[in-house]
């Protein structure tokens, strides 16, 4: 440093500041040597906003700085030498720097920084760089609890030309600096870490810190416009059972509630990323109710089939001994049985059904049925017509559709209160 002239303190002046600029980045300092054997640097991130989270093209869209630190030894000078200035500033064309990419950037791997932006150099050798920078990178996007999810994306920085033995990336803390941090209308920043890693490349090591960044989204959108419509139709299939046979609207009511659900499973599909590494649990739960309508579907031809029967007497075998072992014990409460007449008393209606002529073996059909034993009747014997069986069955099938759904939903919110846990 003997180029430095002692000279009286004072205050700033720029004949002051020249003659640092002069003496420190004259002819004998060359910008494309480091300035130590193995060089230091420390990387701070600001994160000011998060611009886009892109779940489709699975991207991250992040604003904000890095603070890069580092010691140049020969960029020191005496403050009361040159009227007590602390800090000069100088562009980054002018004084060394280290090579710095954004190691998952999906917009090019232009080296951080550009000629424009100053540095800030103090008097005892330390150098600040706070290149600005919009920063879109991959992001491994992680739907199993969408919308209730939480989402970890990096940013990579890592040294481009220097190895390990030259250069190491170094954390100034261990969270991102999200002080002046913008909130943002779908996504909250829950949580930050910062990694320091070795990338290993053709047999050499090169640093590399991680700043990992954990946002959390906000599920209230979705719930409106995806999950609780999905609930509601989902109830809204069980209702075609309810619905009269004569009517005539069943198959066209259950098909219309079909049409909705696949629309509405359409439409999630559309805002997930095309991967199979992770299925969405409410995709899931969808395609589940799906299946249920399109099970309805089937059930509900079949039973007008039976409804329309010619020969309302032509009840199968295994129908009716599943209507007094199964559909009577979920349709009725109490059975009146008089001489000439069977009269069963229903929870919900109080539906009658037709008389039975033949009392004697109607009275002997229903002691067997309360005692537990029940008997498989003949034809002549059995009381119900295959309208009164098709009734029996459209009850049966919405208490069941009604039990899957309840279970089926139950299930889906415990997954995603229990098993979603934030991944740092």
């Amino acid at each position: 440093m003997g180029l430095l002239k002692e000279g009286s303190s004072g205050a700033f002046t720029t004949t002051h500041a020249t003659n640092i600029h002069n003496a420190l980045l004259g002819s004998s300092y060359n910008n494309h040597v480091r300035p130590s054997d193995v060089t230091n640097i420390s990387i701070e991130f600001v994160l000011f906003s998060l611009n886009d989270l892109d779940i489709k093209s699975q991207t991250m869209s992040t604003s904000g700085w890095m603070t890069v630190r580092w010691e140049d030894p020969r960029l020191v000078w005496t403050k009361s030498s040159y009227g007590d200035i602390e800090y000069i500033y100088t562009k980054q064309n002018k004084i060394w720097r280290p090579e710095l990419i954004i190691d998952n950037s999906v917009e090019g791997m232009d080296p951080i920084g550009n000629d424009d932006i100053f540095f800030k150099v103090k008097n005892t050798g330390e150098v600040r760089w706070d290149p600005p920078g919009l920063y879109v990178t991959h992001c491994d996007i992680d739907v199993t609890y969408y919308p209730f999810d939480y989402q970890m994306c990096k940013i990579e920085v890592t040294s481009f030309a220097f190895t390990t033995e030259v250069l190491t990336l170094n954390k100034t803390r261990d969270t991102v600096n999200s002080e002046d941090f913008n909130e943002n209308g779908e996504w909250i920043f829950y949580s930050s870490r910062v990694e320091e890693r070795v990338l290993e490349e053709n047999g050499e090591k090169f640093s590399k810190l991680e700043f990992q960044i954990v946002f959390q989204r906000r599920p209230g959108y979705y719930l409106t416009n995806i999950v609780y419509p999905v609930i509601l139709i989902s109830l809204l299939t069980n209702l075609s059972f309810l619905l009269p046979t004569d009517s005539g609207e069943k198959i066209s009511y259950i098909l219309t509630v079909l049409l909705a659900l696949a629309v509405l499973l359409t439409l999630v599909g559309d805002s997930m990323p095309s991967t199979s590494k992770h299925t969405a649990v409410i995709g899931i739960y969808i395609s589940i109710i799906l299946m249920m309508a399109a099970l309805g579907i089937f059930i509900t031809v079949l039973n007008l089939r039976l409804y329309l029967n010619t020969d309302q007497t032509d009840v199968p075998k295994w129908l009716q001994c599943f209507t007094f072992t199964v559909l009577l014990k979920i349709n009725c409460k109490s059975k009146k049985v008089e001489d000439t007449k069977l009269q069963l008393v229903c929870e919900d209606d109080e539906m009658e059904l037709q008389e039975i002529n033949d009392g004697r073996k109607s009275l002997k059909r229903m002691m067997n049925h309360r005692s537990n034993t029940p008997v498989v009747p003949t034809e002549d014997e059995f009381p119900f017509e295959c309208k009164e069986v098709s009734v029996f069955l459209d009850y049966f099938f919405f208490y069941l559709f009604n039990i899957v759904t309840f279970i089926a939903t139950v299930v889906l919110f415990i997954i995603i209160a229990v098993c979603d846990v934030p991944p740092i």
